[in-house]
């Protein structure tokens, strides 16, 4: 039989819906279960933070000379701010991943959630990006509010913007990986108070590495939280050297993917959220 047959789609001509459809659906657990739950209970996942912020900040000009330097060209206020706002993204990025994961467990919606024609990439990235956005939210209002206390503060965009993003997509990756094998609050508080908070304590933000003894100082140099803190700050005030800041920045993406792989390998294997 002569004459042209159906056409047939070829691959190429269906990778764009393809590639449509994988978005939307990433798009509808990131927004509709991640950020608009975060924002539907603003008072304490909003209001919540930056209130504890400024009273650490209220604290701190009470107790302090607001014209003591504590760093070369720097208030002790200037110095602690752009600390304590990284010190909350990474707070706010572990948590609310974490929360969205055991509340999902606990309460069965998981099981609605793995129905869906979602892969585990889809998975990791909408509960993920939806922990870091929320994160990143918090910490730029705070830092806005914080300008009551220290003025505009804004050195290099791009560094600080880096190491934000990064930052958050760490912690966001270990909240993944800290809510999947979390069965219980308890499991969740023993990481969160044990390992989060102590090694954001140990950062460096509200203390000068010279303040330490010299043969310790590879202790604070070691902390990944003392890596994005001090290139949070350098983004924010230009306190810090440059290529430490480099370095630093190039082992945080390198700890990131880690993390990204990991929590990509247990969503892949259902890893306590199949039966």
């Amino acid at each position: 039989m002569t004459g042209a047959g159906p056409e047939i789609p070829t691959v190429s001509g269906i990778d764009q819906p393809i590639r449509v459809v994988a978005l939307l659906r990433v798009w509808t657990l990131f927004y509709r279960r991640g950020v608009v739950r975060f924002m539907r209970f603003w008072t304490e996942s909003l209001l919540g933070p930056m209130i504890s912020t400024m009273l650490f900040m209220t604290v701190f000009t009470l107790a302090l000379d607001s014209g003591q330097q504590i760093a070369p060209g720097l208030t002790a206020l200037q110095f602690v701010a752009p600390g304590l706002a990284a010190f909350v993204l990474v707070q706010i990025s572990f948590q609310n991943v974490c929360f969205m994961l055991i509340i999902d467990k606990q309460e069965g919606v998981i099981a609605d959630v793995l129905m869906a024609p979602l892969t585990p990439l889809e998975l990791l990235l909408g509960y993920g990006l939806a922990a870091v956005m929320n994160g990143l939210v918090v910490s730029v209002l705070i830092m806005l509010a914080m300008t009551v206390f220290t003025g505009p503060m804004l050195y290099a965009a791009g560094y600080t913007l880096f190491f934000g993003i990064v930052a958050a997509f760490l912690f966001a990756m270990i909240g993944v990986l800290v809510g999947l094998w979390s069965e219980k609050w308890d499991q969740f508080s023993m990481i969160d108070n044990f390992l989060v908070l102590p090694l954001g304590l140990l950062s460096g933000t509200f203390f000068t590495l010279d303040r330490i003894p010299v043969n310790l100082q590879w202790l604070f140099e070691a902390n990944p939280m003392f890596w994005i803190i001090n290139g949070f700050r350098y983004g924010v005030t230009g306190y810090g050297d440059p290529s430490m800041v480099l370095w630093q920045g190039i082992a945080l993406l390198i700890a990131a993917l880690v993390a990204f792989l990991a929590g990509w390998t247990l969503m892949a294997r259902g890893y306590k959220i199949k039966a």
